[in-house]
């Protein structure tokens, strides 16, 4: 049987991480083509290898989404390799530990994190849409947060901020490439169970505090935002555009 995104040809950034790869080899053993584009060439080999073993199509590409150039050069080997791109998933990005609130900003961790966050999927986008329309269409995936949607009384103002930018600029996209059925959508995760976040969570106090925010009573896993990036690509979200998708276990909606 074939999988739900056979045939899919997809560029998916920060595809060496524990998002990315989750994502990568999910779409891979549905049927899609993937280039996995890394920072780290050496991760983004690493999720390769595993994806071909299975029997999967996938390529590695090191590039850097806030280099324009390289980021050039990746859409053009991808699209060398799979005869054109139909999907974009902008994944990449960064949470440093040390944002916190815009009283206590540091300018320089600010413009840091929008020039991968908010620009590098502006940077991506412009090389990638593109071949898109020339596809004749396909689907666009930018990855927002749950921290966009609520407040939180634990800030990160920086990395939210860069969040909610790129939810507005989901709606905008969406109204201008629809026309060349361009779906784009955003997905808007909340607290993903990795050894990045768990660092968030500095003693048990803390995080049983936060989990107790949670109806599904669980933290997400990658395999999580996996399945929903899946979805989002096939054409069984085919009237689905201009969304922000919070997957958030029932976080946003829980008063006490």
């Amino acid at each position: 049987m074939a999988g739900i995104v056979e045939g899919k040809r997809v560029f998916l950034t920060g595809g060496g991480g524990n998002l990315g790869s989750a994502t990568a080899k999910l779409l891979a053993k549905e049927g899609a083509s993937v280039a996995v584009v890394d920072i780290s060439l050496q991760a983004a080999e690493d999720v390769v290898a595993e994806i071909n073993s299975n029997g999967g199509i996938a390529i590695a590409i090191q590039a850097d989404v806030r280099n324009d150039n390289q980021i050039f050069e990746a859409v053009a080997e991808s699209v060398g390799e799979f005869g054109g791109l139909d999907t974009l998933i902008n994944n990449a990005g960064i949470m440093p530990h040390q944002d916190a609130s815009m009283l206590d900003a540091d300018l320089d961790e600010w413009r840091a994190i929008y020039e991968l966050n908010t620009l590098g999927t502006v940077t991506v986008s412009r090389h990638v849409v593109p071949h898109i329309k020339e596809a004749g269409g396909g689907s666009v995936i930018n990855m927002s947060s749950f921290l966009a949607v609520i407040g939180c009384s634990y800030p990160q103002d920086a990395y939210t901020s860069s969040k909610g930018a790129l939810s507005a600029l989901t709606r905008s996209m969406s109204a201008q490439f629809g026309p060349h059925n361009i779906r784009v959508n955003a997905m808007a995760p909340g607290p993903i169970l990795t050894a990045h976040v768990e660092q968030f969570f500095p003693d048990p106090a803390a995080r049983a505090l936060r989990l107790a925010r949670v109806p599904l009573g669980r933290f997400g896993k990658p395999d999580d935002v996996a399945g929903l990036a899946t979805f989002l690509t096939s054409e069984w979200s085919s009237w689905i555009s201009g969304q922000v998708i919070t997957l958030d276990g029932g976080i946003s909606i829980n008063y006490v």
